[in-house]
């Protein structure tokens, strides 16, 4: 539904952009621009406002009274001048501790913000049961510390707190009631949505950065008061409108609201695009002075959102940010003749009306090329290679964004848009709207207010329906409450997403709404008191967007860590049976479990960071080699049952799968063992598996029982032979545990197991029937090993500046069956297990702005229909004309990847936009059997297909074990 255009007011409304280069400031009446003017941002950010304010208002004639409102595009960056230490206190029971805050950040950050962390009984489980009543004796006792260590700015964070604040609501107030006024908490659930690491993380940069930005902000404040009657807004991350002192509270939801305006104020200039009813993407292109972002704007008239995690300064978090692709072109974009003529990437940045040879400087800039008039400064021949070196590289940013087949609309705005010509490859049609130079100040002068609820829904008495409903109600008000006109609020999200590996039906529930804001509405501030001018707002602390080289909306890979080694080199470190294991070692396991897990098995991230923890504290983490462990020796399979979305918010404790080992060996008759392996290689369980052998002091043994990953219990290499699931044990890790100690037929196993988990709270600990050393001989061979290959595969390929996937493919005997941008996800709960399907249209690997074989050109796009329950299942080409075509089927191994990075995506990342490349490996010999093919074929998963095995460049090859490759080195 389209967003309703703001009604004409008597008032006025000036919007204000901070840029590096120029300060715009505009006046809107309605949609109409009464004035506007452009001034170079001055080094005293808060000069520079009052200027343009001052200019502005001149050149529209108004008087103070007449400006209604004030809107200003502000982001603070960060400085170790102004972060603050923070303190975090968990609401978690047993849960969360074996991955405590900061560890992942960069260690300068860490070291700026770090100040100490504590955890309380508190937190909900997924179905909205606490986990345990809130400890009011434990929170004083935390703040008692915090006041003695001096740390001012506290987090709050629960388990589920974005589905019930109730607790973290009453944390902060007792410890608020502890400490006194001069002690600043914030809770997490205003800051992010469910991911308890992520929303923790963001939670932690906002805390840090509120003291400062209440500085600020004040002196926006001081600035607006000489306009006369007015409130002051601060413009967010997804285009909507804060309130000065919320956006003082929260500055972290600020970070990247320049691009978002951009498409804002783009989307009213150029509203007769929106409005057309043909079904062309519409496109905004900034083109400022070093850098230009591209988005596709939606018919709301906001810009598509970000589909994965973003990390800021290095700190992985959960934001909703703009899909926005940067490219180094700008107006003061350096031109250079060598070979050709080059454009950038380097700028020249805010000193263009000193250094370009337009303005009498020597350095000739893209502006020049468009503005220069002496041939002698720049030849007429340099400016048209120049400009064409300009489009080329802006078409290939603009077909990378494109998600839809056929030619675009483009809205040109930025000041350096003058740079760009009307004929764009890709591109049918160009509108350069009035006032495009300002469009990210008209955007934050529109922007409304907007809502948002989150929440867990298990039926029962209610349906799906009758929550939704409720859930718009809700945020309805919560809109009304931050200054929405209550007449005007429409709902723009609605995401209902089923969580997997449970029977209970439970789903993850979204709903955002936005609306006008309020004409009558009044924010009650006092007189803001500003510092001496030049000691607070100066122009580093004041950018209208984080710099590039701080966010990364990519999926995290191991690329993201080790970019710095030179891995040619590495070497792992191997002691006689034993392999120890090095931080490299663990980021190269990251992904290559994920590769393994097929789309499934959720994200070893939590475990990941205890597994770092263990390193950095001086444990060891060791795998022992798998064709010399004794006969006799005694070896656990330990992982979780359960979802893996709930393993990203209740995120492990320390005992959750330990207790589950402990009560099987009871169970078992054992005393003692001698080596843990994962249920499955892929994804998270092979983490858990080393951080539990860890826990008992032992060694994991480099195999499992799957050799990928399967959804049911049952699909294990063991199985096949006839060995039962049980006996085996769940353990929650707040000391309840099942255990079964029957030998149950499989079937009856995984049901009886999974609902089990489920009065587990939807995850738990799992340990099922102990291996002999005789038998743990014949399991697939070397599974750590094989996923450590693959993870230095992409590790090493990204460091060598080569394609990951590429050179992944050609050292595993893979094949890559597709490439393409997901343009539709249909997901739904079948026995527990989410099923559902992907269709991508395909686009070319070697350029991504052509789509493959030219298929573009006549008319249709090839496309893939790739469908999972859980893990990936098949992939069908479909292309006109022809039949389709099946190219894989399990239980060969699909796996969705990055396209800028190689990164593995599970299930649950599958988004609308995404560039993925679908590979394919074969599938161990165990699987092709007919047993192997009854249990973990296409027929297990209800598909009425023949197996048909992959068409790749090689056989199938046995996974060399790292003794074998590096044991004598």
């Amino acid at each position: 539904m389209a967003a309703a255009a703001p009604p004409t007011r008597p008032n006025s409304v000036i919007g204000i952009d901070v840029g590096g280069t120029n300060t715009d400031a505009v006046i809107l009446q309605g949609d109409d621009v009464l004035a506007w003017h452009k001034t170079p941002t001055t080094a005293d950010i808060q000069h520079g406002v009052e200027l343009a304010i001052e200019q502005v208002m001149q050149k529209a004639n108004l008087p103070g009274g007449q400006v209604d409102s004030q809107f200003v595009n502000a982001v603070l960056e960060e400085d170790s001048s102004k972060l603050d230490k923070v303190a975090v206190i968990r609401l978690c029971g047993p849960y969360t501790r074996g991955s405590p805050p900061f560890v992942d950040f960069p260690p300068t950050l860490r070291k700026l913000v770090e100040g100490y962390f504590g955890y309380v009984d508190g937190g909900y489980q997924v179905d909205g049961v606490p986990i345990s009543d809130l400890n009011v004796k434990q929170l004083q006792e935390q703040a008692a510390i915090i006041k003695a260590r001096s740390i001012t700015s506290i987090v709050v964070i629960g388990v589920y707190s974005p589905s019930n604040p109730r607790q973290e609501d009453e944390a902060k107030d007792i410890l608020a009631a502890a400490l006194g006024p001069d002690f600043d908490i914030c809770c997490s659930y205003d800051i992010g949505r469910l991911g308890f690491i992520e929303r923790e993380n963001a939670t932690i940069l906002n805390a840090s950065l509120r003291r400062f930005a209440r500085h600020v902000i004040a002196g926006f404040s001081y600035a607006v008061q000489k306009v006369g009657k007015c409130n002051l807004y601060i413009t967010l991350n997804d285009g909507t409108l804060s309130k000065a002192s919320a956006a003082a509270q929260y500055p972290v939801k600020c970070f990247r609201s320049g691009p978002t305006n951009s498409a804002r104020g783009a989307a009213l200039l150029g509203k007769a695009v929106l409005e057309e009813s043909d079904d062309r993407e519409v496109l905004v292109i900034d083109v400022g002075g070093t850098t230009t972002d591209i988005c596709a704007l939606l018919k709301t008239g906001y810009p598509r959102q970000s589909s994965a995690f973003v990390k800021i300064a290095g700190v992985r978090t959960n934001f909703t940010l703009p899909d926005v692709h940067s490219i180094a072109l700008g107006g003061g974009s350096i031109v250079r003749q060598a070979s050709r003529t080059l454009v950038g990437p380097d700028s020249v940045g805010a000193q263009l009306e000193v250094e370009s040879v337009c303005f009498g400087g020597s350095t000739v800039t893209a502006t020049d090329l468009v503005q220069a008039k002496d041939e002698a400064l720049v030849p007429e021949a340099v400016k048209a290679s120049g400009l064409k070196e300009c489009l080329r590289i802006l078409e290939e940013a603009i077909d990378i964004v494109k998600t839809k087949k056929g030619d675009a609309k483009v809205i040109l705005v930025g000041g350096g848009s003058i740079i760009i010509g009307d004929h764009i490859n890709g591109v049918g049609q160009v509108i350069r709207p009035n006032y495009f130079a300002v469009a990210n100040a008209v955007g934050a002068a529109i922007g409304k207010i907007s809502g948002a609820i989150e929440k867990m829904f298990i039926p029962g008495v209610r349906s799906l329906d009758e929550e939704i409903e409720d859930a718009k109600v809700l945020a309805t008000e919560k809109c009304v409450t931050a200054g929405g006109k209550r007449g005007t609020i429409e709902v723009v999200e609605v995401e209902a997403v089923p969580i997997s590996y449970v029977t209970n039906g439970a789903t993850q529930l979204y709903v955002r709404v936005i609306g006008d804001l309020a004409e009558d509405y009044e924010e009650i501030r006092e007189p803001a008191e500003i510092p001496p001018r030049g000691e607070a707002l100066l122009k580093s602390d004041l950018v209208s967007t984080i710099p590039n080289s701080l966010t990364d909306t990519h999926k995290g890979s191991s690329y993201d860590i080790t970019e710095n080694i030179d891995l040619k080199y590495y070497r792992p470190r191997i002691e006689g049976d034993l392999w120890y294991l090095s931080e490299i070692d663990i980021q190269f396991l990251s992904d290559g479990t994920g590769i393994l897990g097929v789309g499934s098995c959720g994200e070893p991230y939590p475990t990941y960071l205890a597994l770092l923890q263990v390193l950095r504290n001086g444990g060891d983490l060791t795998i022992r080699r798998q064709d010399t462990f004794p006969d006799d020796g005694v070896v656990l399979v330990a992982g979780y049952m359960g979802a893996p979305s709930v393993y990203t918010e209740r995120i492990p404790g320390l005992n959750d799968v330990t207790d589950a080992m402990k009560a099987l060996l009871k169970t078992a008759g054992l005393e003692t063992f001698d080596a843990v392996i994962p249920n499955e290689i892929g994804g998270l369980n092979a983490f858990e598996a080393l951080l539990a052998a860890h826990r008992f002091g032992k060694s994991a043994l480099d195999t499992d029982l799957v050799a990928r990953a399967y959804p049911m219990i049952y699909q294990t290499v063991r199985c096949l032979n006839g060995v039962p699931v049980t006996p085996a044990a769940l353990a929650d890790g707040a000391g309840n545990e099942e255990t079964f100690p029957d030998q149950l037929d499989n079937l009856t196993a995984e049901e009886v197991m999974r609902s089990a988990a489920v009065r587990l709270g939807s995850l738990a600990g799992v340990c099922i029937n102990p291996i002999l050393g005789t038998e743990a001989k014949t399991l697939p061979p070397n599974s750590f090993s094989f996923a450590w290959t693959i993870g230095r595969s992409i590790a090493l390929s990204r460091s060598l500046k080569l394609d990951p996937i590429t050179t992944l493919l050609a050292s595993h005997s893979g094949v890559l069956l597709f490439t393409g941008k997901i343009t539709s996800v249909n997901r739904y709960v079948a026995k527990g297990f989410t099923r559902g399907n992907v269709l991508l249209d395909e686009i070319s690997r070697e350029d991504p702005s052509n789509i493959a074989d030219r298929a573009q050109e006549a008319g249709e796009p090839r496309r893939a229909l790739v469908e999972f329950e859980n893990e990936n299942l098949n992939v069908v080409l479909k292309e006109k004309g022809k039949e389709d075509r099946l190219v894989a089927i399990c239980p060969d191994l699909i796996t969705f990847l990055d396209l800028a990075n190689g990164a593995p995506l599970g299930v649950a990342d599958y988004k609308y936009g995404m560039r993925i490349s679908i590979i394919a490996l074969r599938s161990p010999p165990e699987w092709l059997t007919g047993k192997g093919l009854e249990v973990g074929g296409p027929r297990a998963f209800g598909l009425d297909i023949d197996y048909k095995a992959v068409s790749s460049h090689g056989e199938y090859g046995p996974p060399k074990s790292v003794w074998e490759t590096y044991g004598a080195s």
